[in-house]
């Protein structure tokens, strides 16, 4: 759709953003970006959106032309444009590129985009009857940076698709990290663990550690792989999907292929979360 959007000072329909083709975005791939979605119209969790996408600018030395308020203005004006609400909620994408460079190297000046966005719809049976995921040994080259480069998951697609699995999740020495797009959770028994290192900091599993911080064990570390063969649930975690079962991975079948009930208690939590601000 054509949406109303940010671009180097103007909010403009988005088929009238043009980018010149020496941005580093296109020739080198160089760019960060940030993702949240709306409920009720309102932006969720926005403040750690945007410290994540001030963090990743940072790691990549590029400095983001306006102020966090001055983007949350932003990112309600694009709402109001697109008259956002309930029943008609967004996706707002952050995206930050190198910019034009003369020799094609160089950083001067980083371009912002904020840019309004249909959100993507699952199955429902995924989230009833759980997803299946394979397995691919992979670690991104800047774990804690949520950079523009999703190389190897745009590769994988078609494979995901042979294998009839709905996600990849990666592993490396010998320990589990991340899928494409979505954080990893699984249980041992009355015990969530999640990946603390080498992976992106989710602000979904974020507020999903929240919410389980009362009911559950919780631990924040490596993972080994081999640990995928003794847990008793898995689910991931995202900004569009939410909380979502995994009951496959590579064929070993979780939990006898049923959402467990402590991921069902998770999922509830969510949604609890979120029903809760459609009220108001």
């Amino acid at each position: 759709m054509n949406y109303f959007c940010y671009f180097n000072g103007q909010v403009l329909p988005k088929e009238q953003i043009l980018v010149n083709i020496t941005d580093l975005a296109l020739v080198r791939g160089y760019g960060v970006f940030d993702f949240l979605r709306t409920y009720a119209g309102t932006p969720f969790r926005i403040n750690d959106y945007l410290d994540r996408f001030y963090q990743s600018a940072s790691e990549m030395n590029l400095e983001i032309p306006k102020a966090k308020e001055e983007i949350k203005h932003i990112v309600e004006v694009i709402l109001s444009e697109n008259k956002a609400g309930v029943g008609h909620e967004f996706g707002i994408r952050f995206l930050l590129t190198g910019g034009y460079s003369p020799d094609q190297y160089k950083i001067e000046h980083p371009q912002l985009f904020i840019l309004a966005e249909d959100l993507p719809t699952y199955p429902a049976w995924q989230f009833e009857q759980g997803i299946r995921l394979h397995l691919w040994e992979h670690q991104r080259e800047l774990p804690l940076v949520k950079t523009i480069n999703y190389l190897t998951a745009i590769k994988l697609t078609e494979t995901r698709h042979q294998m009839d699995v709905q996600d990849t999740l990666y592993h490396y020495n010998n320990k589990v990290l991340e899928c494409t797009r979505n954080n990893f959770f699984l249980f041992h028994g009355d015990t969530l663990v999640t990946a603390g290192k080498n992976v992106l900091k989710g602000v979904s599993a974020k507020v999903v550690l929240e919410l389980a911080d009362k009911k559950f064990n919780i631990e924040v570390r490596e993972i080994l792989l081999g640990e995928l063969d003794e847990c008793t649930e898995c689910f991931i975690t995202g900004s569009t999907r939410g909380v979502c079962p995994v009951v496959s991975i590579d064929n070993k079948t979780i939990q006898k292929g049923e959402v467990g009930r402590h991921t069902r208690t998770i999922m509830e939590l969510f949604a609890g979360l979120t029903n809760n601000i459609y009220k108001g």
